[in-house]
């Protein structure tokens, strides 16, 4: 069976998925796209027609948008070959769910889920992947890392360790040393690694800090928002989970990210959805964390004119 899949660019989950599809197909081509991206991908497949020579496409840790989806959904030879595989909240909120090839879930029995997960779900169900222990702790892990319950569940450092693995590895170095490791169940991070792990940990911690110090404040739409500007994308949950041990009294950040073409956003305090405020700004997410791109609506509402700096 040639497969085709689209899956997240940027963080561990999107990764997870990619090792996945290695693990379960013999021949599979990987699409990595940015978080607002995935509609022109894509449709650049349909327009060439070369998304006719795959057997089946599958779209995981993000959701296609309308109209496209409703062009698939009219066209029967595209609708039996797609599977859309997400977890955000925003995509059931825009109607996205309702097909019968986009299955969109934030939690189950295990607590939220993530693109990942489902994606193992999917392929333990049609018999595609053969299930080992190496395998459910990577999927479980990659989990708890991307809905952030290794932080508020569980307490689970090794969650953590496997992302800043995949920081430190690189996207490519990343897929391949995880298939070799769970092909052969094996141990998933070693000794070499973990000392670098450790490594980054302490330079992480000094690098949030210089960050933080350059955040300053806005107030909008009933919102008190730390703004910091220039940051990296592998930072951004370190630094709002270091604001929320500072006690800050902002109710969430947002980081305007210099390697990617988003603005995130990160809850402080508990209460805030900021899924809700990135759909505002055609953006989406969860209630801890939400995206948006940079377009010059959001980007002028949050200038250095409008703030105070802390």
């Amino acid at each position: 069976m040639k497969v085709l899949l689209f899956t997240h660019k940027i963080d561990i989950d999107g990764m997870g998925c990619a090792v996945l599809a290695n693990l379960s197909f013999d021949d599979v081509e990987i699409v990595f796209c940015e978080t607002f991206e995935i509609n022109k991908k894509v449709q650049e497949y349909i327009d060439d027609n070369t998304i006719y020579n795959y057997d089946r496409v599958y779209v995981t840790d993000l959701c296609i948008k309308k109209p496209l989806i409703n062009f698939i959904n009219q066209t029967p030879t595209l609708k039996e070959k797609f599977q859309i595989l997400d977890h955000h909240k925003s995509e059931i909120d825009e109607g996205n769910a309702n097909f019968s090839f986009s299955k969109i879930q934030v939690s189950d029995k295990n607590g939220k889920c993530s693109g990942t997960s489902l994606f193992y779900e999917y392929l333990l169900n049609n018999n595609y992947i053969k299930q080992n222990s190496s395998i459910d702790l990577f999927v479980e892990l990659t989990r708890q890392y991307d809905t952030w319950e290794w932080k508020t569940k569980y307490n689970n450092e090794f969650a953590n360790d496997l992302n800043i693995a995949f920081i430190l590895l690189g996207r490519d170095s990343y897929v391949q040393s995880m298939c070799e490791k769970l092909s052969n169940n094996a141990e998933i991070i070693d000794l070499e690694l973990n000392e670098n792990i450790n490594e980054y940990k302490e330079k992480m911690l000094k690098t949030c800090k210089e960050y933080i110090k350059t955040m300053y404040t806005v107030k909008l739409n009933g919102f008190l928002i730390g703004v910091i500007t220039s940051v990296e994308d592998r930072y951004k949950n370190d630094i709002a989970e270091m604001l929320k041990t500072e006690d800050s009294n902002i109710d969430f950040v947002a980081l305007v990210l210099k390697d990617r073409d988003t603005i995130s956003f990160r809850s402080v305090a508990s209460s805030i959805d900021v899924g809700k405020f990135a759909s505002l700004y055609g953006g989406k997410g969860h209630k801890e964390a939400g995206s948006c791109l940079q377009a010059n609506k959001i980007l002028k509402d949050l200038e250095v004119m409008n703030n105070t700096k802390l």
